[in-house]
Formats: C-alpha cells, structure tokens, sequence
C-alpha cells in the first residue's frame, strides 16, 4: 500500500514539472501587444526551446518552414493584425491529430487558405465579426481549467475588441463566450473536439490579463500541472 501511494505522488510530482521540449509559435505584436504568449511560455517552461515568429509574411514564410521541418510539442497561432493567408493552413489541418494547437483569427471567414476549413475541423460551423461598440467577455464553465483564477476578462485597448469573432459550434465545447450565460452562435475560447486543442473566437493577446489568460490555456493543452481531480482521487482512494 505504500509503494503505492509512493508512485501515485511521483506520478503526480512528474505532471507537475513535465514541460514541453519544443513550442512553435506565430503571433503578430504591435505596438504593446502581442508578447503575452512568450511571457507564458517562459514563465511556465523555462526550459524548452520556443520557435518564436511574428511580422505577417516574413513571419508566416519562417513559421511554415519550421513547421514542415520537425514535430512540435505545442503549436499556437495568435494572428489578430496582419492578413493571414500567408500561413500555411493546410499544415495545422495536417497536424491536428496528432498535435496540440492554438488558433485564433481575426478572419476566419474573410479568409482564402483554408482558415474554415480548418474551423470546420476543430468542430466550428460559423464565425462572425463583430463592430463597434466592444461588447464585454464571459466565463461560461467557471470551474474550467482556462477560466481558474481569471475575473478580468476585458481588454487592455478597448477598440481591439472588434478584432475578435462569434464562434457556432458543432462539436467544439466553448468555455468562455460574449454573452452572461452560454448562448448558440456566441461561443469565444473553445476546447476542439480532439479535447486538447483550442479554436478561439477570443484573443487573449490584447487582454488585461493576458499573461495569466495564456498559463491556463497553455497548461490545459499540454495536460499537465493540474492537481487531481476529486473524481480521479475518489478512484484512488477505492484501489487502497
């Protein structure tokens, strides 16, 4: 019973200090913003080793390459800018079974490489943009790993509010929407329907907690670091 309990704990010692080795990441700064996800990144994994792109085309040419050139651990793409037909759409599609991504656009239906038909993938139907006046952002499954600990869900720059996107689902579950209470057709950050990937109508880049948005989104997907859960404890406890 001991050695037991003794592996439960290393096992859950290991969850806790498993990082990815290598992250590749697209995402367009400008001005303040932008930076939060490379923030997260090495706050959360100091020590892996991050594919780092950004500045529209030249920035999606060297991305694609270092896509096509190895596996990846985790794959985010943050593009709320520059147009973004440039990135090599058809490659996510391509890895989506096999590996983690983030992806959130400004123009997933205005787009011409495949930005829906990658939606469509993920498992959302439909996006719509939204004008002005920015409208406020919600939590909808407050105990969600994404949601912990996030009260502030606003903007650091109002106006690039109008940036983001109405998410329909089909089989996506969203977390957090544009509306109080979960609502069809309003969803924002969304868990894919491989269950560890996230399409997100929500961009956490222009966030005032965009730091802290990022470590939940990026511990979710790479499935680590959580505490357990009190219905996989409850299993546990049943084995002694």
């Amino acid at each position: 019973m001991k050695l037991l309990f003794v592996a439960i704990m290393l096992m859950v010692a290991g969850s806790v200090m498993a990082q990815p080795s290598n992250v590749l990441v697209y995402h367009d700064v400008y001005g303040a913003y932008g930076t939060a996800v490379i923030t997260a990144i090495n706050n959360l994994w100091p020590g892996c080793t991050v594919g780092d792109y950004s500045g529209g085309t030249s920035g999606y040419t060297a991305f694609n390459a270092a896509l096509a050139s190895q596996a990846w651990d985790l794959v985010i793409c943050e593009m709320w800018y520059y147009n973004t037909d440039d990135l090599a759409w058809y490659m996510l599609n391509d890895i989506y079974d096999t590996t983690p991504i983030f992806v959130s656009s400004w123009e997933w239906s205005g787009g011409t490489s495949g930005q829906m038909t990658l939606a469509n993938t993920m498992g959302v139907t439909a996006v719509s943009g939204f004008g002005a006046p920015v409208v406020p952002h919600y939590a909808w499954e407050t105990s969600h790993p994404i949601c912990a600990g996030i009260s502030d869900w606003s903007w650091a720059d109002p106006g690039l509010g109008i940036l983001n996107g109405r998410m329909t689902v089909s089989d996506a579950v969203p977390v957090t929407g544009w509306t109080a209470t979960s609502t069809p057709g309003q969803g924002g950050i969304c868990v894919a329907n491989n269950g560890q990937s996230i399409i997100s109508g929500y961009t956490p880049a222009y966030a005032t907690d965009a730091v802290n948005i990022w470590e939940n989104i990026l511990e979710f997907m790479y499935g680590g670091g959580g505490a357990l859960q009190q219905s996989t404890w409850g299993a546990i406890k049943a084995g002694f």
